[in-house]
């Protein structure tokens, strides 16, 4: 994992847009490599700073499709090495969309 934001260009797409808002929010935030497609957005618990959100199916795809992984060993990887990561209060969230059941 890595902080948002890495350099302090200006932002120029809506994803950058959106990770300067959130570094602005959070410098603590961070984000799982390799997966900037997969972002939907960024929320927060309550009392809890914003982490960054992604979705939990176009990450399994991105994987298949990007990776040439089968869906098998993108689950399997992602379940044992991403979905239950808990590195700190920075860790991003995992959305599983309810179409997605």
């Amino acid at each position: 994992m890595e902080s948002v934001m890495e350099s302090n260009s200006q932002p120029e797409t809506q994803l950058e847009h959106l990770l300067s808002e959130l570094h602005e929010l959070n410098p603590n935030a961070l984000s799982f490599d390799g997966f900037d497609n997969c972002i939907i957005g960024y929320g927060c618990q309550y009392t809890k700073d914003p982490v960054l959100i992604y979705d939990e199916q176009k990450m399994v795809e991105h994987l298949v499709w990007n990776e040439n992984w089968s869906f098998e060993e993108a689950w399997d990887y992602l379940c044992f090495n991403t979905f239950c990561a808990w590195v700190g209060e920075g860790t991003p969230i995992v959305l599983r969309a309810v179409n997605d059941l």
